[in-house]
């Protein structure tokens, strides 16, 4: 077979086994191997109530046919050919083709560990690539390696009473609440080294969400802190039902547990202007200044200057003008910079409407340098940075 196999490579197709026997003694049994071209046959349905019309199938009925059977009184296999020709063309390339790109046991061992050791799937193509230069094997063909992986060591289990194991055994600080009384709505967990530095670095955090990263495309909350060296540490996360109020509520109320003396609670903490995000810090860290990311700040009024102005060239120099404004290091140069901004942006009334109505007006507090640098942020004004 591996001969076949090999020969059908060097061709440009792939040989699979199509029906085989073994000789046991019994009448009408006898040794033989029929084997065809992987495009041989027709596609059966498994479920034939539910047949989408939007799919295709490599099955295109290929005839093409071989019959080996052992030699008698002899080593070895007597091949004969059948049919020798295919109804289709013959792939330059047998890359994406599952039967070539099949792992062999060695392999799934390699992905097994090197999952273990949290190396990405890309990586660990390349290292299969490198033992086996000939390997047809797919980026697809690795992620189907790592999830079987996955849910071999996980059982019967679901992925929540898996996780839920897992935080048990490794000892992390966690809570979840309950929807039903079955199902898990909000979920928070930290190491409890997270502990130590969220009341030893306690002065500035950023609170991020990410959102349809996962399978259940549950948001997923993010705390981060910062040392006075500069350095970030990862302080929590919450996987919760629904980016309302509510829940981002919860999420931060244990969050604030974390903390054991009230007097040492964050001083600041970095936002996106995610509303409900930050009427939850409003309400959770009454004490705390929220700032809000210039990064994203300055993403968003970009995009809408080239949305709203339409000449290539004015574009540098409205953000010029916006970003002398935001680096105002007092209040009275503030007002001045900003009367100059609006003559400076006065041919485009919606750009100079949208800078005042989202940012200026209600947040200006909240990311301008004449008010930020009344806080202690020890120069975090962005969630990007980490």
């Amino acid at each position: 077979m591996q001969w076949a196999r090999t020969v059908a490579h060097e061709n440009g197709f792939v040989a699979v086994i199509m029906r085989s026997d073994t000789e046991t003694g019994s009448r009408g049994r006898s040794s033989f191997v029929l084997i065809g071209c992987e495009r041989s046959g027709t596609y059966k349905c498994r479920n034939k109530e539910f047949v989408r019309k939007d799919t295709g199938s490599r099955k295109c009925g290929c005839p093409f046919r071989l019959r080996g059977k052992p030699v008698r009184g002899g080593e070895g296999w007597m091949v004969k050919l059948i049919c020798g020709i295919h109804n289709h063309e013959l792939a330059k390339s047998l890359v994406g083709h599952p039967y070539a790109g099949r792992l062999t046991k060695e392999e799934k061992k390699i992905i097994a560990d090197m999952t273990k050791s949290m190396v990405k799937p890309k990586n660990i193509l390349l290292t299969l690539k490198e033992h086996n230069a000939d390997s047809y094997t797919t980026i697809k063909q690795i992620y189907n390696a790592r999830s079987a992986y996955r849910s071999s060591i996980r059982g019967a289990d679901t992925e929540m009473q898996h996780l839920m194991k897992l935080l048990e055994r490794d000892q992390y600080i966690h809570w979840h609440r309950l929807k039903d009384e079955v199902v898990v709505r909000d979920l928070f967990w930290c190491h409890p080294d997270a502990v130590k530095l969220c009341n030893a670095c306690h002065l500035v955090f950023f609170i991020d969400s990410t959102y349809k990263t996962n399978r259940y495309r549950l948001p997923l909350l993010d705390f981060v802190g910062v040392t006075p060296t500069a350095m970030t540490f990862s302080a929590g996360f919450a996987y919760l039902e629904a980016e309302r109020v509510n829940n981002i509520v919860w999420a931060l109320e244990r969050f604030r547990g974390l903390f054991l003396r009230h007097d040492r609670l964050p001083l600041v903490i970095v936002t996106d202007r995610d509303l409900a995000l930050m009427n939850a810090v409003k309400t959770v860290f009454p004490e705390s200044t929220n700032l809000l990311c210039r990064f994203h700040i300055d993403k968003n009024v970009k995009a809408k200057c080239k949305s709203l102005i339409g000449e290539k060239n004015a574009w540098d120099y409205v953000m010029d003008n916006w970003g002398t404004l935001v680096d105002c290091p007092s209040e009275h140069q503030f007002h001045e910079s900003h009367q100059k901004f609006q003559v400076a942006c006065s041919p485009w009334p919606m750009f100079i409407d949208y800078v005042n109505d989202t940012w200026i007006i209600p947040h200006k507090e909240k990311f301008i340098t004449a008010w930020t640098n009344k806080v202690m942020h020890l120069g975090n004004t962005t969630t990007n940075r980490y």
